[in-house]
């Protein structure tokens, strides 16, 4: 019995053979509550940071050169806001998600768990085919994640002036304006989102409830998003990219999935790509024939990668 539970406690110390020297794991206090408690701290702190930031660019920018009036019909006044707000909220996301969100999940790890911050997140070496496999069974599953998403669109008849602001952040209109969006929105949160949810919140989790810690982290991805009509699209992907930070015990493949999933959008978005007379980029829905072959590919694809890290996971 004690052999046992030796090597469970050594299958949850970082690598490396570090120790967890850190003040919330020397008072032998609860993981669980660690991770609620970095969790909602780190939430609150980046939220309300990017906030005030996007608030002091915009004010900014609009004391510089002030906003034209706009006129026109209410979707062509939405439109002009759009380009308006867009700028600032750019500046304020690329900020906040390294000095709110990254630096101080690397903070925490730091000061409550272990002086090896990378070994404790995973930040290591995983093969180059568990990061190819990530991004083909990413790339085979987006189709399912459009369709319920669209789905819900449509059943709920939502208008497509709500879209708006959406389409303008992620639309690129030079080569130069889409690689400054590729590193804000593929990059950056591929680094400092996964670092947070995967590397922090869902290790912390499977100290004590295993793999339980992929479909509970993957569902709190989904809501800190704060979409609810993409809430089930987000939430199948932070359980698969939980899915793969758990079973390669690498933070590399999820985060080569996550860039994967955001680069697509602003990429469609930047070529305006139709396949089959199907636009990519509106609320309409997509051929469920699309689905069929799709999914049983990825399912395919993430049964390979699970058999292929079993031995991370012996």
């Amino acid at each position: 019995m004690q052999n046992n539970q030796q090597v469970i406690e050594n299958d949850f110390q970082p690598e490396s053979s570090s120790k967890y020297e850190g003040s919330w794991e020397r008072k032998g206090r609860s993981l669980n509550t660690a991770a609620v408690v970095g969790l909602l701290g780190i939430g609150v702190l980046y939220f309300n940071a990017q906030v005030m930031l996007f608030m002091i660019i915009f004010l900014f920018t609009i004391a510089i050169n002030p906003a034209p009036e706009v006129s026109g019909t209410f979707v062509e006044r939405i439109s002009a806001m759009a380009k308006l707000y867009t700028p600032p909220l750019r500046i304020s996301l690329i900020i906040s998600q390294y000095l709110f969100m990254l630096l101080p999940t690397w903070w925490l790890v730091k000061r409550w768990h272990s002086h090896y911050v990378r070994d404790y997140v995973r930040l290591k070496y995983s093969s180059v085919i568990e990061i190819v496999l990530a991004i083909l069974a990413t790339l085979a599953i987006i189709p399912t994640g459009a369709y319920i998403g669209n789905e819900l669109v449509r059943r709920l008849k939502f208008p497509d002036i709500f879209f708006k602001f959406y389409q303008e952040l992620f639309s690129a209109h030079s080569l130069h304006e889409f690689l400054w969006l590729v590193f804000i929105v593929a990059i950056t949160p591929a680094i400092c989102e996964e670092i947070f949810f995967r590397g922090y919140v869902q290790r912390t989790f499977e100290r004590t409830v295993r793999a339980k810690s992929v479909l509970l982290v993957g569902v709190i991805f989904g809501l800190f998003h704060m979409q609810p009509l993409s809430l089930i699209t987000l939430s199948l992907l932070g359980i698969i990219f939980g899915f793969f930070y758990y079973r390669s015990q690498s933070l590399l493949p999820a985060m080569a999935a996550h860039f994967t999933n955001n680069f697509l959008v602003i990429f469609l978005y930047y070529k305006e790509i139709e396949i089959a007379g199907v636009n990519l980029l509106t609320a309409e829905q997509l051929p469920i024939s699309w689905v069929l072959i799709t999914l049983p590919i990825g399912i395919f694809i993430l049964y390979l990668y699970y058999r292929l890290t079993k031995k991370n996971n012996l």
